[in-house]
């Protein structure tokens, strides 16, 4: 369970944090400068928060996932793209100019090239937030529901047992 939480949670960034950074790369941004690289890895935190984990379309998730924004927009989108500028420095495995929409994309390398720096980014964030959103290990399901019968006891020791009817005391006759 673990394990598929883990991918399925980076699948997701890979997704997000390619679309923004194509979005990018389509607006003319291909080399991200510092600022750039930092707004969008924030941008792509805030967005992960939004649908990774417990998403913010579930019941009671609002503060959860406000809470998750603001540490993905100002804590884990920025540093782990600190991270990648500055440890990730070598050069593309691929030719970056072959791909539609990008004209020029000489000399990048895998943390400047902003369509690859920010899917990176997204697939750490999503794999952490989904994994983070498991059960414990060895944590039982939520209990069932159960539906009382009409005339019966909920106490575990004695579920079948039939319940005294309450009798009204009889009512008093005014005497006119």
């Amino acid at each position: 369970m673990f394990l598929l939480r883990l991918i399925k949670g980076g699948v997701k960034g890979l997704l997000i944090g390619g679309l923004v950074g194509w979005a990018l790369a389509a607006a003319g941004i291909v080399s991200a400068g510092a600022v750039v690289a930092y707004a969008g890895a924030a941008l792509v935190g805030v967005l992960m928060a939004l649908v990774a984990g417990k998403a913010i379309w579930e019941k009671g998730a609002r503060i959860e996932v406000g809470m998750k924004a603001l540490a993905g927009g100002l804590l884990l989108g920025p540093g782990l793209m600190w991270l990648l500028r500055r440890f990730v420095t070598f050069q593309l495995p691929f030719d970056a100019a072959l791909l539609p929409a990008i004209d020029s994309a000489a000399g990048a390398t895998v943390a400047t090239f902003i369509p690859v720096a920010l899917a990176l980014v997204a697939a750490v964030i999503g794999a952490l937030f989904d994994v983070d959103n498991s059960a414990p290990a060895g944590a039982a399901p939520p209990p069932k529901k159960r539906i009382q019968a009409a005339g019966t006891r909920i106490d575990a020791g004695h579920a079948d047992e039939p319940v005294a009817q309450a009798v009204s005391p009889p009512q008093q006759r005014t005497r006119r």
